[in-house]
């Protein structure tokens, strides 16, 4: 068994082993070659820190890794690990971590970063046994749109400047990796950013992305919540088919409600945050 990064590897080969490895994961998916480079632009995943466990110089192990800087810590977020099952049981993710984990702290990387789905106790467990702790729990949601009523003096329209400053003094809740900003900033081409705003001033936006149906973030001004501007956002994006909104900090009861209750969405997955010091 070789293990080495992803740098070299082609885009069909992993392709082949990402879809392989998940065939018959907790919840089963197929990617695309389309669908997967998308993942890797949009989650911004770089393959010189991505690692690999290779068999007679064919891949059959691999994780997936970004790395930003936030408050000062350099962190690694594992973006997807997956193991072809007949090469399960030879503790792979931990000897891809073993590999790799050395070349993370020259580049001085601080914390790893991960999500596993709650009921994956054997994955949890085992990352556990690496060392991660979990740090939250995050919600997932999907469904049809319900209509709202509209909100008569908001008007919605595509936000063309991005000043993050403002936009996270709307949060209450952190979003995971997917919905960061380190990932948003700039904005991907392909997704769709409409403000909500009362007299010119943005009291409200949301980010989607139409093609895999997902918002990214959704956030109201405190002084303008329960005016129907959240109801607004998403009716705006409804076009019939239903949508999702991943990784909810489940801290956050008011947007638990307010996805499931007033938008209909239903919470049908759910995740723990891990992550461990380097």
């Amino acid at each position: 068994m070789e293990f080495k990064t992803l740098a070299n590897v082609e885009l069909d080969d992993l392709l082949a082993v990402f879809n392989l490895s998940f065939s018959d994961y907790i919840v089963p998916f197929h990617l695309t070659k389309e669908i997967l480079a998308a993942k890797i632009i949009a989650e911004k995943l770089d393959m010189n820190i991505s690692v690999g466990a290779f068999e007679e110089g064919k891949l059959v192990s691999f994780i997936l890794q970004s790395e930003k800087l936030e408050n000062g810590q350099k962190i690694i977020y594992n973006g997807g690990t997956g193991v072809v099952p007949e090469s399960r049981g030879k503790g792979l993710v931990r000897k891809m971590y073993d590999f790799i984990i050395p070349a993370l702290k020259e580049r001085g990387a601080d914390v790893l970063l991960l999500e596993v789905i709650e009921g994956n106790t054997a994955a949890i467990r085992a990352y556990e046994n690496l060392g991660f702790s979990i740090v939250r729990k995050l919600l997932c949601f999907k469904g049809n749109i319900n209509s709202g009523a509209e909100n008569a003096t908001i008007t919605i329209k595509e936000m063309e400047n991005f000043q993050w400053d403002n936009l996270l003094s709307f949060w209450d809740i952190e979003p995971s990796w997917q919905g960061s900003v380190y990932v948003l900033n700039p904005m991907p081409e392909n997704y769709q950013a409409l403000g909500a705003y009362s007299d010119e001033n943005l009291v409200g936006y949301i980010i989607y992305n139409p093609g895999a149906r997902r918002v990214l973030q959704i956030a109201v001004h405190k002084d303008y919540r329960k005016q129907g501007i959240g109801s607004g956002l998403f009716t705006a994006i409804a076009d019939g088919q239903p949508v999702a909104i991943n990784n909810v900090d489940d801290t956050s009861k008011e947007t638990d409600k307010f996805l499931d209750k007033k938008i209909g969405l239903q919470n049908w997955l759910s995740q723990f945050e891990m992550t461990r010091s380097i």
